[in-house]
């Protein structure tokens, strides 16, 4: 049950009043960052642990997290622009993961920048072809499952709405590591070659946009993969062309490392 508190503003001096008020405004700003600031649920037990520690965890293709364990991290990616489909990224100071949430508007509840806390225990951390995901204990062949939308309340807080600390690493193409995955990375002096050509092909029966894999390249003659969804909503725009910055999410898939560009976080100039 919830507590309430009544407040008769009569009963008290007109200045404490007002910052009374200005608190309670405050309160409701912060409140409108996500629903997951209702105290729905009432256990924060748990230990803090790094972003690191706890993939280290990962054993097998499924891990429940049996430990009354926590996380806290910025928000490098989320579904702002259709590009993370019921997936958050948040990175700490030594390492990113992705969160899969069944929810399909988690840049209202956790915006760019917001500093979130993720009670772990319950669970589970799925190892997806050499990637760590953080997600619901698996019913099916999946290696985790979307955490409920009715739980989000449960396993994520956001405990600030700009934490002032998404700042992109500054990286070049030849020198991503695997432990660069899921971390929010800055490319100066990159291009598309494939400049010109709609970011998503479309599939020949079905005329449906599909996961296409696109190239970034830098002057050294680097090249990286960029997976676009079909679901960004610049997929049925063209490439642009020119040289310059683009920022995104260091991903791994099908045995490679990879980029998704995020926020279309793209500078290039002719």
């Amino acid at each position: 049950m919830r507590p309430t508190v009544g407040i008769n503003l009569r009963h008290i001096g007109r200045h404490t009043a007002t910052a009374l008020l200005i608190a309670i405004g405050t309160l409701s700003i912060l409140t409108a960052c996500n629903r997951s600031t209702e105290l729905t649920y009432d256990n924060t037990a748990g230990r803090f642990v790094s972003i690191a520690y706890l993939k280290s965890l990962s054993h097998g293709t499924s891990t429940p997290i049996v430990q009354e364990l926590k996380i806290s991290g910025v928000v490098m990616a989320n579904d702002i622009r259709g590009e993370f489909y019921k997936t958050l990224i948040i990175e700490d100071s030594t390492a990113g993961i992705e969160v899969a949430v069944d929810h399909t508007a988690l840049a209202d509840l956790f915006p760019l920048g917001a500093q979130v806390t993720v009670y772990c225990s319950g669970l589970a951390l799925g190892d997806y072809g050499g990637k760590i995901q953080l997600g619901a204990q698996p019913t099916d062949a999946y290696s985790v499952d979307r955490i409920d939308r009715e739980e989000i309340d449960r396993y994520l807080r956001c405990t600030s709405l700009n934490a002032g600390t998404r700042r992109p690493h500054t990286v070049q193409i030849g020198s991503l590591r695997p432990d660069d995955v899921d971390t929010y990375v800055h490319f100066d002096k990159v291009y598309f070659p494939e400049a010109g050509t709609t970011w998503c092909d479309r599939d020949s029966l079905t005329d449906e946009l599909r996961t296409t894999v696109r190239t970034l390249a830098d002057y050294t003659g680097a090249q990286l993969p960029v997976r676009v969804a079909p679901t960004c909503h610049y997929a049925t725009e063209p490439i642009p062309q020119g040289t310059g910055s683009v920022n995104g999410i260091v991903d791994w898939f099908n045995g490679e490392l990879s980029l998704r560009i995020i926020n279309y976080e793209i500078d290039l100039q002719p």
